[in-house]
């Protein structure tokens, strides 16, 4: 059985593995992207990442990236939160120096593949994956093969607007999903409402994890908050789910391990804004590959790559 490199290229840890039938066998270094250096030093990290896992026969490596990627032509257009990276060729410059074939491919679109693959939408055919963090990234699988668009910039629901009149995006749009969503989003309401209710909390005593813990624990402040936030990404994927009708909703990412506070409200948001033919058979499931569904993702795009470099 063949195995390929995954790398999952976030804003601020690069981690990888090697990946044979769809199970990751060896782990690469983790490189801490903000202090790497400019592209030429990470491009240099990445075929460290090779060299480190050689051992293991890979055929091809796949590099997943947070932001504009052309998947076809192998270039980066633009990082999100990395600064420097643009029109970068990375698929050229990683075959030229490891020998393999290369793969390019935006973060979300592949952690959205590892899932079909061989995580919680095994089966589904018109899938739509969720990733929540830092921001809100999402990947299509639509009739059974990943979807990225004209301009391979498919699956932006994180950009999605839940108010015309809302809070200003990263392109100028209002009420994008992951300026209400996102990890400091949540974190910094939480603060403020803390404030209302007459309490001083720290921006760290407020992250998403701790909010969960107290939600548990029966606090008020935090379980309307999820509620809230349960709610506000529900109204944004019912758009989608009137859009292109999925079978399957995969959802992931650190905010999702909040689990029940937040997938019941984007539930009962689902069956009251959608028509009953569009939830009735729609699964909305947790990502069950956690950190590694990206390396996995990115390891078997890259496999596919060279099975067709193969026949061609």
């Amino acid at each position: 059985m063949e195995s390929a490199i995954g790398i999952d290229f976030g804003g601020t840890t690069i981690k990888s593995g090697l990946v044979r039938g769809g199970a990751i066998v060896a782990r690469g270094p983790v490189i801490d992207t903000q202090t790497c250096g400019g592209p030429d030093q990470i491009i240099d990290a990445l075929v460290g990442v090779v060299e480190a896992l050689s051992s293991g026969s890979p055929v091809a490596v796949g590099v997943g990236l947070p932001g504009t990627v052309d998947a076809e032509a192998g270039m980066v257009n633009e990082l999100t939160n990395v600064a420097g990276w643009r029109s970068i060729p990375l698929r050229a410059l990683l075959e030229k120096r490891t020998g393999l074939v290369a793969t390019v491919e935006n973060d979300a679109n592949a952690m959205a593949y590892g899932e079909w693959r061989y995580g919680a939408a095994q089966n589904g055919r018109y899938v739509v994956c969720v990733t929540l963090g830092t921001g809100v990234g999402g990947g299509l699988i639509l009739d059974g093969r990943l979807y990225r668009g004209a301009q391979m910039g498919a699956g932006e629901i994180g950009h999605m607007s839940i108010d015309h009149r809302g809070v200003r995006g990263h392109y100028g749009n209002l009420g994008a999903l992951e300026k209400y969503v996102g990890n400091h989003q949540i974190a910094e309401r939480a603060q403020a409402l803390y404030a209302q209710a007459g309490h001083t909390r720290s921006i760290e005593e407020c992250a998403p994890a701790q909010l969960s813990a107290n939600a548990a624990s029966g606090d008020t402040v935090a379980l309307g908050l999820w509620e809230t936030v349960g709610e506000e990404i529900g109204s944004a994927l019912c758009s989608v789910i009137w859009l292109l009708n999925p079978d399957t909703i995969v959802i992931g990412g650190g905010v999702a391990r909040a689990g029940a506070l937040l997938f019941d409200p984007i539930q009962r948001t689902i069956q009251q804004q959608t028509g009953f033919v569009f939830h009735d058979r729609l699964r909305v499931v947790a990502a069950t590959l956690g950190n590694d569904a990206g390396i996995i993702g990115n390891a078997s795009l890259a496999l596919e790559a060279a099975a067709r470099a193969r026949k061609s």
